[in-house]
């Protein structure tokens, strides 16, 4: 003989507060999201600066092994395999340090003598996302980076 079950299954009222219970997890979960995104181009950024100052500190050291007087002035440094890079006092000019990085991918440039930005392509706002890097000025002062991510949203 078969017995009726007295299985029923979930109530309707059950099943509100599941999905009641799981809006709300959604509401924290989302801007969470959103904010690894943002962290995450801070530490693009963090990338590009790190990148920089190893391949300015390289092309100084290659400019002082090649020609110690380079270091004066305005000049040239062969970094291998056919890459030239334009110096100022022995450091990478604005327009020739992005040449001395590896890679640009997923990143934006802009370049003069004088300085170089770069910022995530993927930051809606590169006023406020970047890096800038400004060619050396004299042979006691040397390149600096600087960092901005106040919005890399």
């Amino acid at each position: 003989m078969h017995q009726p079950s007295n299985e029923q299954g979930f109530t309707l009222i059950e099943l509100i507060v599941v999905i009641v219970i799981l809006g709300i997890l959604a509401a924290f979960a989302i801007p969470r999201f959103v904010n690894l995104q943002n962290d995450a181009r801070v530490s693009v950024l963090q990338g590009i600066n790190g990148s920089l100052q190893a391949a300015s500190a390289l092309v100084y050291s290659k400019a002082l092994v090649a020609n110690p007087s380079q270091t004066s002035g305005t000049g040239s440094v062969n970094i291998g395999q056919g890459v030239i890079i334009q110096t100022n006092y022995g450091y990478p000019t604005g327009t020739s340090i992005s040449t001395a990085l590896q890679s640009t991918t997923n990143f934006g440039v802009s370049a003069s003598a004088t300085s170089a930005t770069f910022w995530p392509t993927s930051a809606s706002n590169s006023a406020a996302c970047n890096v800038v890097y400004t060619a050396a000025t004299s042979s006691t002062t040397p390149p600096t980076i600087v960092t901005t991510s106040t919005d890399c949203s």
